[in-house]
């Protein structure tokens, strides 16, 4: 089947500026283990599909507070020996209706794991994964305002053992 080229012709430059503002702040909540920027960017109800990068992480639907309380939770990005970035490189977008804007971004997500004792102004690691991916997130309006209703990454490769690195075991 040839490749088509989706141009959207019903984007408006304003949704496109909010689906990209989303996008960081989503990123930024995951790395600065803020609660409050996840909040305010995720529905009522995130569907969460990591099957193609992690076998750890469930696929399903989650209300937004339970969402926020497992991923933030020590067990998974709100481990305070665990440093995370997300970059989120040029988006394609796949797909857009007056509801819903589907959008794949490129993505590199770096995580690291901090040495015991080195949480000061250089902090130095001794565990790091470092996954490029596509991440593809589906933002919907709710209540007129777009937020982030699913997420589906899929992995291209990955430089280090994730596992280790999330799944650490802190003492």
């Amino acid at each position: 089947m040839p490749f088509h080229l989706y141009i959207p012709e019903n984007l408006e430059f304003r949704d496109y500026l909010t689906v990209v503002q989303l996008a960081r702040t989503f990123a930024d909540g995951y790395d600065k283990k803020d609660a409050e920027r996840l909040r305010a960017v995720v529905g009522p109800v995130i569907e969460v599909d990591y099957r193609l990068v992690s076998e750890t992480i469930p696929n399903k639907p989650y209300a937004s507070e339970d969402f926020i309380a497992e991923f933030l939770s020590p067990k998974l990005l709100g481990n305070e020996n665990l440093l995370t970035q997300h970059l989120l490189g040029q988006g394609y977008v796949k797909s857009v209706s007056e509801d819903e804007i589907v959008v794949e971004w490129q993505q590199i997500a770096g995580h690291g794991r901090y040495i015991e004792g080195s949480h000061t102004l250089k902090k130095q690691v001794d565990k790091t994964s470092d996954g490029k991916s596509y991440m593809e997130q589906t933002y919907t309006k709710v209540d007129g305002r777009w937020k982030i209703t699913r997420l589906r990454p899929s992995l291209l490769y990955e430089i280090g053992e994730f596992n280790d690195v999330v799944s650490y075991d802190d003492k």
